[in-house]
């Protein structure tokens, strides 16, 4: 499910999988939407606990990265012409 803007306070959730146990999770990150593409992380919550230091930060960004590329095409998000 993408939303018609990915720029600004994003969340979504997220099944985060180890060898003993599954752990459901809301990643909330900030997508500036600059040149650079620049996207912040704001928390990764577990059961209302923030869990953002105990996990690996390049696999949270690579979640991200797939959430933005699977977001639904809006051309208007990106100034195309009909």
């Amino acid at each position: 499910m993408g939303t018609a803007s990915m720029f600004g306070h994003q969340e979504f959730d997220v099944e985060l999988d180890c060898p003993w146990m599954t752990l459901y999770a809301t990643v909330q990150y900030i997508n500036h939407g600059d040149e650079e593409n620049l996207v912040e992380i704001v928390s990764v919550k577990a059961n209302g606990m923030d869990i953002t230091n105990w996990l690996n930060i390049d696999y949270i960004y690579d979640l991200i990265d797939d959430q933005i590329s699977n977001a639904d095409y809006h051309w208007t998000d990106h100034g195309d012409q009909v």
